[in-house]
Parts: structure tokens; C-alpha cells; sequence
């Protein structure tokens, strides 16, 4: 593995589009939906102080007041990946509860394992110091299952993080050469542990703003796992944000720039896993139904994973009916994250 800084000798950036259109739309669109929902989000937020007024306002026309209420009342599942490049499921499950530990399979994947008890805290065990498992929630383990990058030979984690994910990818295809991004440093660094610590040796990471990716050339299969709001953790007082509507128009913008850099950096006929950890129409349908009318480059296929339908409108907006391909994650429906993942193939 190795980690390199990204500097372009001309000292010039890629132009970006700014999707002024799209985002005044989106902003004329949300601020209706404030105002006719605003009796109903005061009520939520003096219930559950950690969200916003807006945030309530969103999610009660997205699904119900109802739903909000059971979203933000359920704790999803606590769940751990299995290395299977150093172990099995099974046998790392009788190692687990030889320790005593509860624990059973998470059956939505080949490797992941659900946490329902652990009298030593889940990253101080030993078999997490050697690399046998990482600590992932449920649906974030489905993005990958969902980009199947098994026959790729050149793979992008486009917003790799601590590179979680980019793991798992390794763990799919420990044979193709794997380009890991973060504009972060410290995150590359997180990064560079797990590689070390999870034993994968086919990844360069690379500090860079993703949306320059067109420069590194053409990949067979790319996971944008997006900046988001983080709306997906809205149960978990302490992990989640209030969110107004300026905060998720600049996430939308930031959102549909990476968007298009990884569809200009695809191959004909490449995989794209687009996915947040956000329940948000906004953040998920609308940005690829702009990129899909801008670029129509792609379509978006249904993935072999759980979850509900992609929603093809919200708040008077429309989109292409394939966007109900995607597929939707629900804290009180799966017991997961709030997670919206979809795969897009370049045409």
C-alpha cells in the first residue's frame, strides 16, 4: 500500500459545474415544505432536540410523522465484518463466543456478524487487534455487495475515509489495483492502519479532492460512497448534526459534482455505487435524476441487496421512474443505518 499527495503541475483544477438551476428548484421546493409541515416538526423537535426544525419538516413529508417517530426511537443493529482474507465467519463466530460474546450471522451478507452482547468493548479484542474482523454498520456493508467489483481490474473508492469500505473492497478483489481517495490527510492516515491491520496490499491511497479524479484516468468499477448529512443516524443523538435546508443544498451541490467526476472517470459500461448514509431524497434521487437529464450517460440498474424502492418524487418534484431501482435502508423497517444506495452503469 501506498499513500501520495496529488498536486497538479499547472496548478489548475478541472472546472466544476455549479447546478444553480437544480439547487434554486431544490431550495424553492424544500421551503414549502418547511412551512407546511412546520406544526408538526415543532412537535417532533421538542420531543427529539438533537434535529432540526427542517429535518422534521423533511422527513415527515418524505414518510410520516409517524415514521420519524420510529426511526428516531430504534437502535439499529451493532454489526462487524469478517476479514475473510485471514478467517471465516464460522470460525471467527466460535472464537467470538468463546470470549462470551453473543453473536450471530448477518444474513444479507457472506461475512457480517451481529453484536447482540460483548462483555469486553468490540475494538479492544484480540481478534480485532489481528485483523480478523472491522467494525461496520449493517447497511454500509451493502454498498459493496451492491458494486459485485469481483471481475474489475482497476477499482475507485472515490471518498475513502478510514477506509472501511475500501477494505471490504480488498476482500471481494484482492487481485485488481484498487485507488483509494481522500482530501483528507488525517482520514489517510486511519486509512493506512486498516490496510495494515486488515493485511490488504493491492490499494494506493491518494490525498486529493475527488471531484480532480477525471485526471486518474478510466476505472471499471467506482463506489461513491458521498458526503452526506449524516442523516442516516438520526437515532444516535451524539453522532448526528441538526440539519438546515442551506446544509443540505451544499451537500447536494458538493454531491452532484462528485457525481458527475466519477461518471467523466468510468469506463464504458463500468459500475457506479452512488450511496449516503442519508435517507434524504435529496441527497440520493434528485442528485442522479440531475445527472441523468444533464448527462444521460448511464441507467441505473436494481442491486442484489435488501431495502425499499428508490422514491421517484417527494415534495412536488419528479423523477425518471428507474430511480426506483435504487434501494432505501430504514433504521425501523432493518434495523440498519438510514442508507440509500444505487447502482448506475455507464453507457
Amino acid at each position: 500500500m501506498s499513500v501520495t499527495n496529488q498536486h497538479q503541475e499547472d496548478g489548475k483544477t478541472l472546472p466544476q459545474k455549479n447546478f444553480t438551476e437544480e439547487l434554486a428548484i431544490l431550495r424553492k421546493a424544500l421551503t414549502k415544505v418547511i412551512e407546511k409541515n412546520a406544526e408538526k416538526a415543532e412537535r417532533i423537535t421538542a420531543r427529539y432536540s438533537w434535529i432540526h426544525v427542517h429535518q422534521a419538516a423533511r422527513y415527515i413529508e418524505l414518510l410520516s410523522m409517524n415514521d420519524l417517530e420510529k426511526i428516531l426511537e430504534t437502535k439499529p443493529l451493532k454489526t462487524i465484518r469478517t476479514n475473510t482474507l485471514l478467517t471465516t465467519r464460522d470460525r471467527l463466530i466460535k472464537g467470538l463466543e468463546a470470549k462470551g460474546l453473543l453473536v450471530k450471522e448477518y444474513k444479507p451478507t457472506p461475512y457480517g456478524i451481529i453484536v447482540e452482547h460483548t462483555p469486553i468493548p468490540i475494538g479492544a479484542l484480540h481478534e480485532y487487534m489481528l485483523g480478523l474482523y472491522a467494525i461496520q454498520g449493517p447497511a454500509s456493508m451493502l454498498a459493496v455487495l451492491a458494486q459485485e467489483p469481483e471481475q474489475a481490474n482497476r477499482v475507485l473508492d472515490m471518498c475513502a475515509g478510514a477506509g472501511i469500505k475500501t477494505t471490504q473492497i480488498a476482500q471481494h478483489n484482492n487481485r485488481a489495483k484498487i485507488i483509494a481517495l481522500d482530501i483528507n490527510n488525517r482520514k489517510l492516515l486511519a486509512l493506512k492502519n486498516n490496510l495494515s491491520r486488515l493485511h490488504v496490499d493491492n490499494v494506493v491511497a491518494i490525498n486529493m479532492d475527488a471531484r480532480e479524479v477525471p485526471r486518474l484516468g478510466k476505472f471499471d468499477s467506482i463506489l461513491l460512497d458521498a458526503p452526506c448529512s449524516g442523516e442516516g443516524l438520526i437515532p444516535y443523538p451524539a453522532k448526528t448534526r441538526p440539519r438546515t435546508i442551506d446544509d443540505i443544498l451544499t451537500r447536494v451541490h458538493l454531491q452532484l459534482q462528485l457525481l458527475d467526476a466519477a461518471l467523466s472517470a468510468a469506463r464504458k459500461n463500468a459500475t457506479i455505487i452512488y450511496a449516503t448514509c442519508s435517507m434524504s431524497f435529496e441527497e440520493n434521487e434528485y442528485v442522479i435524476n440531475t445527472l441523468l437529464k444533464k448527462r444521460g450517460d448511464f441507467e441505473i440498474e436494481q442491486p442484489r441487496i435488501p431495502g425499499e424502492p428508490g422514491r421517484t418524487s417527494y415534495a412536488g418534484l419528479r423523477t425518471d421512474p428507474s430511480l426506483a431501482r435504487c434501494r432505501r435502508l430504514f433504521p425501523h423497517l432493518h434495523r440498519t443505518e438510514g442508507f440509500t444506495i444505487c447502482k448506475l452503469r455507464k453507457t
